[in-house]
């Protein structure tokens, strides 16, 4: 599970970078549809680090279950 955290880590990093790129851009157009579109990325930049927080946990949550099963054997 380790070797899944670095390459998710630069993943999310990829992906925020261009969101926040694109939130700069569509704010600077302003038309009604870029504007739509801005809400749109703001929400994404929101939901999507905690989608990633929330796939660490989970694989935290889970080595420690595994390293409880092998205590106990």
């Amino acid at each position: 599970m380790e070797r899944f955290k670095r390459p998710l880590a630069i993943l999310s990093l990829i992906l925020m970078g261009t969101l926040i790129f694109g939130a700069l851009i569509l704010a600077v157009i302003g038309t009604e549809d870029a504007l739509r579109l801005l809400m749109a990325d703001l929400f994404c930049l929101m939901v999507v680090p905690a989608a990633f927080y929330g796939y660490l946990l989970v694989l935290k949550l889970k080595k420690q279950k595994e390293e409880e099963s092998q205590e106990l054997s």
